[in-house]
Protein backbone atom coordinates (compact mmCIF):
# COMPACT_ATOMS: atom_id res chain seq x y z
CA UNK A 1 0.00 0.00 0.00
CA UNK A 2 1.25 3.36 -0.74
CA UNK A 3 2.53 5.63 2.05
CA UNK A 4 0.70 8.20 1.59
CA UNK A 5 -2.48 5.81 2.59
CA UNK A 6 -2.80 5.33 6.08
CA UNK A 7 -4.97 3.79 7.79
CA UNK A 8 -8.17 5.59 8.60
CA UNK A 9 -8.55 7.14 5.29
CA UNK A 10 -12.13 7.41 2.97
CA UNK A 11 -12.13 6.22 -0.30
CA UNK A 12 -14.54 5.72 -3.17
CA UNK A 13 -15.10 3.35 -5.59
CA UNK A 14 -16.95 3.00 -8.99
CA UNK A 15 -16.95 0.16 -10.92
CA UNK A 16 -15.03 -0.03 -14.22
CA UNK A 17 -17.81 -1.47 -16.76
CA UNK A 18 -15.70 -3.20 -19.68
CA UNK A 19 -19.01 -5.46 -21.13
CA UNK A 20 -19.30 -4.50 -24.43
CA UNK A 21 -23.50 -4.26 -23.97
CA UNK A 22 -22.93 -1.86 -20.61
CA UNK A 23 -25.76 0.61 -20.68
CA UNK A 24 -23.93 3.92 -21.18
CA UNK A 25 -26.39 6.22 -19.88
CA UNK A 26 -26.72 3.91 -16.72
CA UNK A 27 -25.78 5.38 -13.47
CA UNK A 28 -23.15 4.10 -11.86
CA UNK A 29 -23.22 4.03 -8.30
CA UNK A 30 -20.17 4.96 -5.89
CA UNK A 31 -19.61 3.97 -2.82
CA UNK A 32 -18.07 4.93 0.16
CA UNK A 33 -15.16 2.73 2.19
CA UNK A 34 -12.23 3.53 4.86
CA UNK A 35 -8.82 1.68 5.11
CA UNK A 36 -8.58 -0.49 8.08
CA UNK A 37 -5.68 -2.30 7.12
CA UNK A 38 -2.38 -3.63 4.76
CA UNK A 39 -2.32 -6.74 3.94
CA UNK A 40 1.07 -8.88 4.17
CA UNK A 41 1.20 -8.28 0.14
CA UNK A 42 0.88 -5.10 0.52
CA UNK A 43 -3.11 -4.72 -0.51
CA UNK A 44 -5.59 -2.94 0.81
CA UNK A 45 -7.70 -4.26 3.37
CA UNK A 46 -10.96 -1.32 3.38
CA UNK A 47 -14.53 -2.16 4.90
CA UNK A 48 -17.31 -4.08 2.83
CA UNK A 49 -19.20 -0.80 1.51
CA UNK A 50 -22.53 0.34 2.93
CA UNK A 51 -25.72 1.40 0.96
CA UNK A 52 -28.78 2.27 2.59
CA UNK A 53 -27.94 -0.19 5.42
CA UNK A 54 -27.07 -3.17 3.65
CA UNK A 55 -23.53 -4.70 3.20
CA UNK A 56 -22.53 -4.71 -0.29
CA UNK A 57 -20.46 -7.70 -1.05
CA UNK A 58 -18.36 -6.49 -4.35
CA UNK A 59 -17.61 -9.00 -6.43
CA UNK A 60 -13.58 -10.63 -6.38
CA UNK A 61 -12.00 -9.81 -9.95
CA UNK A 62 -14.14 -6.69 -10.68
CA UNK A 63 -11.91 -3.56 -11.34
CA UNK A 64 -12.81 -0.13 -9.53
CA UNK A 65 -12.14 3.22 -10.21
CA UNK A 66 -10.83 4.30 -6.42
CA UNK A 67 -10.21 8.06 -5.11
CA UNK A 68 -8.53 7.89 -1.48
CA UNK A 69 -9.04 11.42 0.79
CA UNK A 70 -5.47 11.44 2.39
CA UNK A 71 -3.49 14.25 4.06
CA UNK A 72 -1.64 14.48 0.65
CA UNK A 73 -4.94 15.46 -1.16
CA UNK A 74 -7.03 13.60 -3.69
CA UNK A 75 -4.97 10.24 -4.63
CA UNK A 76 -6.76 8.07 -8.08
CA UNK A 77 -5.94 4.67 -8.80
CA UNK A 78 -7.71 1.56 -10.74
CA UNK A 79 -7.59 -1.32 -8.44
CA UNK A 80 -8.87 -5.13 -8.44
CA UNK A 81 -10.68 -6.46 -5.73
CA UNK A 82 -8.52 -9.64 -4.61
CA UNK A 83 -10.33 -10.82 -1.96
CA UNK A 84 -13.46 -10.56 0.48
CA UNK A 85 -12.94 -11.35 3.96
CA UNK A 86 -14.89 -11.89 7.55
CA UNK A 87 -13.35 -10.93 10.79
CA UNK A 88 -14.94 -11.04 14.21
CA UNK A 89 -17.98 -8.57 13.04
CA UNK A 90 -16.64 -7.01 10.34
CA UNK A 91 -17.03 -7.55 6.34
CA UNK A 92 -13.19 -6.58 4.52
CA UNK A 93 -12.17 -6.28 0.80
CA UNK A 94 -8.67 -6.28 -0.24
CA UNK A 95 -7.69 -4.10 -2.97
CA UNK A 96 -4.58 -4.43 -5.27
CA UNK A 97 -3.79 -1.58 -7.22
CA UNK A 98 -3.75 -1.63 -10.33
CA UNK A 99 -2.14 1.60 -11.80
CA UNK A 100 -0.27 4.62 -10.40
CA UNK A 101 -1.25 6.61 -7.80
CA UNK A 102 -1.91 10.04 -9.13
CA UNK A 103 -2.96 13.40 -7.22
CA UNK A 104 -6.28 14.46 -8.81
CA UNK A 105 -5.89 17.41 -10.86
CA UNK A 106 -8.00 20.72 -11.69
CA UNK A 107 -10.23 20.36 -8.41
CA UNK A 108 -10.43 23.84 -8.47
CA UNK A 109 -13.23 23.17 -10.86
CA UNK A 110 -15.49 21.10 -8.52
CA UNK A 111 -18.25 23.80 -7.48
CA UNK A 112 -20.04 22.94 -3.93
CA UNK A 113 -23.81 24.47 -3.18
CA UNK A 114 -23.86 25.58 -0.02
CA UNK A 115 -25.68 28.49 1.86
CA UNK A 116 -24.00 29.82 4.20
CA UNK A 117 -23.07 33.96 4.98
CA UNK A 118 -19.96 36.12 3.51
CA UNK A 119 -19.25 39.67 4.02
CA UNK A 120 -17.20 41.21 1.14
CA UNK A 121 -15.70 44.77 0.24
CA UNK A 122 -15.11 46.52 -2.82
CA UNK A 123 -11.24 48.04 -2.89
CA UNK A 124 -10.77 51.50 -3.69
CA UNK A 125 -8.66 52.29 -6.90
CA UNK A 126 -5.52 53.27 -4.84
CA UNK A 127 -5.88 49.71 -2.51
CA UNK A 128 -6.60 48.05 -6.09
CA UNK A 129 -3.46 49.40 -7.77
CA UNK A 130 -1.02 48.28 -4.95
CA UNK A 131 -2.65 44.64 -4.54
CA UNK A 132 -2.63 44.29 -8.18
CA UNK A 133 0.66 44.83 -8.70
CA UNK A 134 1.27 42.54 -5.99
CA UNK A 135 2.46 45.14 -3.13
CA UNK A 136 1.62 44.60 0.55
CA UNK A 137 -1.14 47.28 1.64
CA UNK A 138 -2.32 47.46 4.68
CA UNK A 139 -5.48 49.01 6.08
CA UNK A 140 -7.70 49.28 8.80
CA UNK A 141 -10.92 48.01 8.55
CA UNK A 142 -13.92 48.35 9.78
CA UNK A 143 -16.89 46.19 10.14
CA UNK A 144 -19.13 48.30 8.35
CA UNK A 145 -16.80 48.80 5.73
CA UNK A 146 -17.98 45.21 4.43
CA UNK A 147 -21.37 44.31 2.72
CA UNK A 148 -23.40 41.09 3.37
CA UNK A 149 -23.52 38.03 1.43
CA UNK A 150 -25.45 34.65 1.14
CA UNK A 151 -22.79 32.19 -0.70
CA UNK A 152 -24.61 30.24 -2.93
CA UNK A 153 -21.68 27.75 -4.53
CA UNK A 154 -18.38 27.75 -3.59
CA UNK A 155 -14.91 25.66 -5.62
CA UNK A 156 -11.26 26.02 -5.53
CA UNK A 157 -11.43 29.33 -8.28
CA UNK A 158 -14.51 31.42 -6.97
CA UNK A 159 -17.97 31.94 -5.51
CA UNK A 160 -21.16 33.09 -6.43
CA UNK A 161 -23.34 34.74 -3.52
CA UNK A 162 -25.89 36.81 -3.71
CA UNK A 163 -26.46 40.50 -1.99
CA UNK A 164 -28.37 43.15 -2.31
CA UNK A 165 -26.32 45.68 -4.49
CA UNK A 166 -25.07 45.61 -7.77
CA UNK A 167 -21.30 45.81 -8.20
CA UNK A 168 -19.35 46.67 -11.33
CA UNK A 169 -17.58 44.07 -13.66
CA UNK A 170 -13.76 43.65 -12.94
CA UNK A 171 -14.40 45.24 -10.01
CA UNK A 172 -11.74 43.92 -7.33
CA UNK A 173 -13.07 42.47 -3.92
CA UNK A 174 -12.21 41.03 -1.07
CA UNK A 175 -14.19 38.61 0.35
CA UNK A 176 -14.28 36.98 4.05
CA UNK A 177 -15.96 33.87 4.89
CA UNK A 178 -15.71 30.94 7.71
CA UNK A 179 -15.91 26.75 6.88
CA UNK A 180 -14.96 23.91 9.58
CA UNK A 181 -12.20 21.87 8.65
CA UNK A 182 -11.04 18.47 10.47
CA UNK A 183 -13.68 20.47 13.36
CA UNK A 184 -11.56 23.73 13.44
CA UNK A 185 -12.51 26.67 12.50
CA UNK A 186 -11.23 28.41 9.30
CA UNK A 187 -11.94 32.19 8.18
CA UNK A 188 -10.63 32.77 4.52
CA UNK A 189 -10.33 36.09 3.84
CA UNK A 190 -9.18 36.68 0.03
CA UNK A 191 -9.45 38.99 -2.77
CA UNK A 192 -11.31 38.24 -6.12
CA UNK A 193 -12.48 40.04 -9.03
CA UNK A 194 -16.38 40.36 -10.36
CA UNK A 195 -17.16 38.06 -13.11
CA UNK A 196 -21.26 38.92 -13.01
CA UNK A 197 -23.22 41.20 -10.75
CA UNK A 198 -26.80 40.63 -12.72
CA UNK A 199 -30.17 41.40 -10.73
CA UNK A 200 -31.71 38.17 -9.74
CA UNK A 201 -34.63 36.14 -12.11
CA UNK A 202 -36.30 35.19 -8.78
CA UNK A 203 -35.98 37.88 -6.65
CA UNK A 204 -35.09 41.69 -8.05
CA UNK A 205 -34.14 42.95 -4.19
CA UNK A 206 -31.16 40.65 -4.68
CA UNK A 207 -28.07 40.64 -7.36
CA UNK A 208 -26.85 37.20 -8.42
CA UNK A 209 -22.61 38.02 -8.16
CA UNK A 210 -19.96 35.85 -9.83
CA UNK A 211 -16.67 36.58 -8.40
CA UNK A 212 -12.87 34.56 -9.37
CA UNK A 213 -10.20 34.52 -6.80
CA UNK A 214 -7.27 36.66 -7.31
CA UNK A 215 -3.79 35.51 -6.48
CA UNK A 216 -4.95 33.21 -3.88
CA UNK A 217 -2.53 31.88 -1.32
CA UNK A 218 -1.51 28.26 -2.17
CA UNK A 219 -2.23 26.88 0.94
CA UNK A 220 -5.99 28.46 1.54
CA UNK A 221 -7.10 27.27 -1.93
CA UNK A 222 -5.88 23.67 -0.90
CA UNK A 223 -7.80 24.15 2.77
CA UNK A 224 -10.62 25.44 0.20
CA UNK A 225 -10.37 22.17 -2.06
CA UNK A 226 -10.08 19.66 1.12
CA UNK A 227 -13.03 21.19 2.85
CA UNK A 228 -15.48 20.82 -0.73
CA UNK A 229 -14.28 17.02 -0.99
CA UNK A 230 -14.90 16.32 2.32
CA UNK A 231 -18.53 17.88 2.36
CA UNK A 232 -19.00 15.74 -0.59
CA UNK A 233 -17.89 13.17 1.15
CA UNK A 234 -19.81 13.19 3.70
CA UNK A 235 -23.17 13.49 2.15
CA UNK A 236 -22.45 10.16 0.23
CA UNK A 237 -21.27 8.48 3.33
CA UNK A 238 -24.97 9.94 4.94
CA UNK A 239 -26.73 9.01 2.00
CA UNK A 240 -25.13 5.31 2.07
CA UNK A 241 -26.01 4.64 5.61
CA UNK A 242 -22.26 4.32 6.82
CA UNK A 243 -20.98 5.75 9.51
Amino acid sequence: MDSRITIGDKLDLKKIEKRISADPDRVIPVYVSQVLDEADNGDALVAMPVSEGKVIPLTVGDEYDVTFYTKSGLLNCKMVVSGRYKKDYLFLLSLKQLTELKKIQRREYFRLNCRSPLKYRVLDEVERSEIEKGREYTKELAEEDFKNGVMLDLSGGGIRFVSGFHEEKDSLIQVRFEFVLDTDPVVVYAYAHILRSERSENNPAIYDQRIKFFRMDRNIREMIIRYIFDTQRKMRVKESGMK
